[in-house]
């Protein structure tokens, strides 16, 4: 709005200089008309046209070049004093004379044009360079959005900006962006980066006496293309934030379950020991045979307990190393049922795993500790009888445990394999499941919950991706 000022301000001055440098130079010439050829002194006039265009503009110039024309026509061609040409010949110098004028205008309106333009460009780029400067070095979280939109706002020179997050649902935010249409009134700029729309810039009504740099092209774009860029890496360092604020969380539980889990190892070695002295001595008084053997039940369950958090948190601090051997799955589920007959208290539970599977490769210790918290949550929290099946399913060779009851609580069922997060109906501590799905991707396997089927309730799937089998270890 300045620069359209100053421009209409410059215009009448422009006529008057014209007009003025015209009468100045016509004396000039009269002065000096009987030392020299005055047709050789019409390149001054000339020089003064160039001047005014290029100070004043195009039609400051060509006022002047008119102004010019006729001052050399009525002073310096004969007749003198009067606007006639006589001579043929002053006719065709006075027609040279005048384009030449014209066109001198006009090459200086463009020198002069494209000086202003080299500036205004220089201007929004030193403004673009101050409101990057100013909108990133002090980007953090979505609080920062009100500093990016008055920056904004000042860089385009209207009175107000907001930045609407595409989906905020606040304000209009959930609109669609919309296309830029330029306006005096305000109007909206899609923010977009990396080919995603981030939500919309509105920009309010211009601001009065600023100068309206909204209206250049392309420079509300590439404002908004600076705060789309805001926007985008808030939102990267508030996640990072987040991430790191949950590693730390994670680190420190994951310390303090180490810590409680290794303390609680003493005492219950302690008294699952005495609990053994006192059965092996005999002579007890009525029902205190049976108060040891709850002893020693509950003792022994809360020592696996404790072996299995100790084992969680060597598995979340990454200190747990699998080691792997070539594996039938046959001698894999065999193991898991002798390991586990002391859990599962005689219940029934079917297998059917043919030696012809082929070899997978396994730590056959973490597989057999994986199927045992599966058969004791089957019993546990399920119901008999449990089936225990090996197959090849869909090129991957497949162990699955189902049982016969309720299945898993649907409120929990997709998080089941969250640390202490209970799955079965029945409650629990949540920590058997999450231990045998580390212990399985510990080794390069995967355990899933899958549709008992039938009347089955609840079906674990442990699956092991296929290898090639070196041929000496077949033929071992």
């Amino acid at each position: 709005m300045e620069t359209l000022a100053a421009l209409n301000r410059a215009r009448p001055a422009g006529y008057v200089a014209g007009l003025a440098g015209v009468a100045i130079v016509t004396g000039l010439v009269e002065l000096v008309s009987g030392q020299v050829n005055v047709l050789s002194m019409a390149v001054c006039f000339q020089l003064l046209v160039l001047l005014v265009s290029g100070a004043y503009g195009l039609r400051p110039g060509l006022a002047t070049a008119l102004g010019s024309a006729a001052a050399f026509n009525f002073f310096f061609v004969p007749p003198v004093h009067t606007l006639t040409i006589a001579d043929a010949r002053d006719w065709i110098s006075l027609a040279v004379f005048a384009a030449t004028a014209v066109i001198t205008g006009y090459l200086a309106e463009g020198f002069r044009r494209q000086r202003r333009e080299s500036e205004e460009r220089r201007r929004d780029a030193e403004l673009l360079a101050r409101m990057a400067q100013a909108v990133l070095g002090g980007v953090g979280t979505e609080a920062s959005d009100d500093e990016v939109a008055r920056v904004a706002a000042r860089a385009l020179g209207v009175e107000r900006c907001a930045i609407l997050r595409q989906g905020s649902g606040a304000g209009g935010a959930a609109r669609a962006p919309t296309s830029l249409v330029p306006s005096a009134a305000g109007f909206t700029v899609p923010l977009v980066a990396g080919g995603r729309a981030l939500g919309l810039l509105e920009v309010g009504p211009a601001a009065d006496g600023e100068e309206p740099r909204w209206a250049t092209p392309g420079f509300a774009t590439a404002v908004a293309g600076l705060v789309a860029v805001a926007v985008e890496r808030g939102g990267l360092i508030a996640a990072a934030l987040e991430a790191e604020a949950l590693r730390r969380s994670d680190g420190l539980k994951t310390a303090l379950l180490h810590g409680v889990s290794h303390e609680f190892r003493t005492p219950l070695t302690a008294i699952r020991t005495a609990a053994d002295a006192l059965s092996v001595r005999g002579g007890h008084a009525p029902g205190e045979a049976a108060l040891l053997e709850v002893m020693t039940d509950e003792t022994a369950r809360l020592d696996r307990l404790v072996a299995n958090l100790l084992d969680l948190s060597r598995l979340e601090a990454g200190a747990l190393v699998a080691r792997m051997d070539w594996c039938a799955p046959a001698e894999i589920v065999a193991g898991a049922l002798d390991a586990a007959a002391p859990l599962v208290g005689g219940a029934t539970i079917t297998t059917s795993a043919p030696s012809s599977l082929p070899l997978v490769r396994a730590d056959p210790v973490l597989c057999e500790r994986i199927l045992v918290n599966l058969l004791h949550n089957a019993v546990r929290h399920g119901a008999p009888p449990v089936h225990v099946e090996a197959d090849v399913v869909g090129g991957r060779v497949a162990i699955s445990v189902a049982d016969s009851g309720p299945g898993l609580d649907p409120a929990v069922a997709g998080r089941a394999f969250d640390p202490f997060v209970s799955g079965g109906r029945a409650g629990g501590t949540g920590v058997g499941l999450a231990l045998a799905r580390g212990l399985a991707e510990a080794q390069g396997a995967t355990l899933e919950v899958a549709a008992g089927g039938g009347a089955r309730g609840a079906r674990f799937v442990l699956s092991f991706a296929p290898a090639a089998v070196p041929a000496l270890v077949e033929d071992s």
